[in-house]
């Protein structure tokens, strides 16, 4: 897979880079995970001013190899996996420089701007580019999706993965169009989307396609229960004192995290304000660090607008 030069030389800005580095210990010798690389924001900060032992990288998307290679050449003690992150503990015997435990372990849950900023992967309801919206080996594209899949299950999709109020809508809308022509790309998906909102919708606040792309491209690449193997797994790798450094830039994800580090902190939790408490009967293993999610500055939100969602907990493994 090719990146146009115009966003292989883009300058990348990692989000609340300042806030995840003053997490990372300095004091001492470690082994870190980037468990979403990306295009290598936070790997290639850490290595420059940090004592790192070994950096383990993992990336499904193809593309974070470009990014890699170039990294590479001035760090010999990092090593990139092209693979789901879910599989974080099979990928970890594989590596040449494997060690049982780790003292840092990132998730960066946002897309990366190599990814929203070309057209050819589909991911942009704003730029014109074919339906598809893979990060990596996924068997269905969105083209596939929406071309095929019953007005129910679409609908479903969008209410499930997106919290698309107007679901319903949009699903009968896709249908409808797709039996007059088949739909083909991003933009020609946008525009249905934008005329299944009534008229007094207020568009100032967000793209009314944003939610339905978000949902897409979760149920196409199954992100959320990516994620929940993910932070088993990792939990497992922390060493003692070890840090889970996540940020989340959607509610659905956010709230994952939100209660895995609840339940693994002997806290009642629960997922939803409608259900009722329940009483974690599990060991205690983590230590919640931000009691409150940390949120951009607005310095930052400035600068980079696809940040102002982003959300930053952190969690010590006990």
């Amino acid at each position: 897979m090719k990146l146009p030069q115009t966003l292989l030389e883009k300058k990348h800005f990692p989000v609340m880079l300042k806030e995840v580095l003053s997490f990372i210990p300095n004091d001492k010798k470690i082994n870190l995970i980037d468990a979403t690389f990306g295009g290598g924001g936070y790997s290639k900060a850490i290595l420059k001013d940090f004592n790192i032992k070994n950096l383990i990288a993992i990336d499904r998307d193809p593309i974070s190899q470009i990014f890699y290679e170039k990294l590479k050449k001035d760090f010999d003690n990092i090593e990139l996996f092209n693979h789901r992150f879910s599989k974080i503990e099979e990928l970890l015997e594989n590596s040449k420089h494997f060690t049982e435990k780790y003292d840092v372990i990132i998730f960066d849950l946002g897309l990366s701007s190599n990814q929203i900023d070309n057209p050819e992967r589909g991911f942009s309801f704003q730029k014109d580019g074919p339906l598809d919206m893979k990060m990596g080996s996924s068997s269905l594209n969105a083209f596939e999706v929406i071309n095929s899949f019953d007005e129910k299950k679409l609908a479903d999709i969008f209410y499930e993965f997106g919290e698309e109020k107007y679901s319903r809508r949009i699903a009968k809308n896709i249908v409808i169009n797709r039996t007059k022509k088949t739909i083909e790309n991003t933009l020609e998906l946008s525009k249905i989307i934008k005329k299944s909102f009534p008229a007094k919708h207020n568009s100032n606040k967000i793209h009314p396609a944003t939610k339905t792309f978000q949902a897409l491209r979760i149920f196409i690449n199954d992100e959320l229960n990516e994620l929940k193997i993910a932070l088993e797994k990792s939990e497992n790798l922390l060493a003692k004192n070890g840090l889970l450094i996540i940020v989340s830039f959607q509610s659905l994800e956010d709230r994952i995290v939100k209660d895995f580090f609840n339940h693994k902190s002997g806290k009642r939790w629960r997922s939803s304000r409608h259900l009722p408490d329940l009483a974690d009967l599990g060991p205690t293993t983590l230590k919640i660090i931000t009691k409150k999610p940390l949120r951009p500055k607005d310095f930052e939100i400035n600068n980079n607008p696809r940040s102002r969602s982003a959300k930053l907990r952190v969690a010590q493994k006990i």
